[in-house]
């Protein structure tokens, strides 16, 4: 047996390579190989010869492109394709996140969402604010974020806001204005 054969027999060297198929070729869309020489190799895929599927899908006349390789042997090669899920490796295919609903997402007891449990990838995908975005807010509802300078501490606490107040407990009484309460 050939050195370059038992190289990767046994679990030294190699590149483990991901090929994307421009359509699909019944359910197939992707390829994963092992090559010790990928340039050879990827020129024997498109010459029809290797791998069985890369011959059908160049007699079906459909093109094809190295999407993207990892150094590995054999024992790689086989670990990814065990997996499946090629299109999540593939950066041709973009990224397709599988979104919890906002349903679905931890709760506490009281019904409101857990904000410890879930990540904040999970809560953009589900339409939930996330840390940063709740933090944001937050200090907009507590008025840190105005664009006018901070009160000077000589001038005293900031009044209180009279919109916040029960009614009848205001400054200004309706009925001094006539007005029934």
């Amino acid at each position: 047996m050939p050195a370059a054969a038992l190289a990767g027999m046994a679990g030294t060297g190699g590149t483990v390579y991901l090929i994307h198929f421009d359509q699909p070729y019944k359910h197939a869309r992707h390829y994963i190989g092992w090559a010790l020489d990928v340039r050879r190799r990827l020129t024997e895929h498109a010459a029809g010869r290797g791998a069985n599927l890369m011959a059908v899908v160049k007699a079906a006349g459909i093109t094809w492109q190295l999407a993207r390789t990892w150094p590995g042997d054999r024992n790689r090669e086989r670990a990814l394709k065990n997996q499946g899920g090629a299109r999540r490796r593939c950066p041709l295919c973009g990224v397709h996140p599988h979104a919890r609903p906002a349903a679905e997402l931890p709760r506490n007891r009281d019904g409101s969402l857990s904000r410890s449990r879930i990540t904040d990838r999970e809560k953009a995908l589900a339409g939930v604010m996330t840390a940063a975005q709740q933090a944001a807010h937050t200090a907009l509802r507590h008025g840190a974020v105005t664009g006018k300078p901070a009160r000077p501490a000589s001038r005293g606490p900031a009044p209180v806001d009279l919109w916040l107040l029960p009614a009848g407990h205001g400054a200004c009484k309706t009925s001094s204005l006539g007005l029934a309460s």
